[in-house]
């Protein structure tokens, strides 16, 4: 009989922890795309892979680490986040760069003027509030996670989190001021397609290897 298949993350990452590399190749091609796309929206190509790659590798080393987070997905976007912070430090880009480069995750998709306006917005407020709102609308991260990824209280993850959709609301007023339609109905129609479309993936993450420690 086939031996019980592991599904849980947690128990994914200490069976990978333990050496057996099948479990960490299941895990790997369950969050490939979510890392890759969110390293893609914010770095240079030629770095994107690496980036990936080295969350992984962090993600095993300290997988203790795990059990303190609220959920595995916190603890992996967590890792994320810090490997992006190291980045863009070292990273010629400018700040101002930084702040405007982000493109919506269904920004190659999008086809109506209204969310064209909504992805430009987007693009211009700061990072910060663009990784609030991704997290929050695309990876399905609670308030309590974002705040664990992003190393604040909650009650500070709330507050950015509405400090995000003001500024994108902000902005969207800015660059389209005689839309008919408040920028908040723009906004959470917006969101609620987004959030209900199938994500693009550009590589199969069958086809990639996870990182060996």
């Amino acid at each position: 009989m086939a031996e019980e298949q592991i599904v849980d993350d947690v128990a994914l990452l200490e069976a990978w922890s333990r050496g057996e590399r099948a479990s960490g190749e299941a895990l790997f091609e369950r969050y490939y795309s979510s890392i890759a796309r969110f390293f893609h929206t914010k770095a240079d190509e030629a770095a994107q892979e690496d980036l990936v790659h080295e969350t992984f590798l962090a993600c095993l080393k300290n997988a203790e680490r795990c059990h303190r987070q609220a959920s595995f997905r916190s603890y992996l976007f967590g890792i994320a986040y810090n490997v992006l912070t190291d980045y863009l430090q070292l990273s010629p880009t400018s700040s101002e760069q930084r702040s405007c480069f982000l493109q919506s995750p269904a920004a190659a998709t999008v086809q109506d003027e209204e969310r064209q306006l909504l992805v430009e917005a987007l693009r211009c407020i700061p990072l910060r509030d663009q990784i609030v709102l991704e997290l929050y609308y695309w990876r399905d991260l609670t308030v309590a996670e974002i705040g664990e990824v992003l190393g604040v209280p909650l009650d500070t993850a709330e507050t950015w989190l509405c400090d995000g959709r003001a500024h994108l609301e902000a902005q969207l007023r800015k660059i389209a001021p005689n839309v008919d339609v408040s920028p908040t109905v723009y906004v959470d129609v917006f969101f609620a397609q987004q959030a209900s479309a199938p994500e693009q993936q550009d590589e199969d993450p069958a086809q990639l290897k996870a990182p060996r420690p």
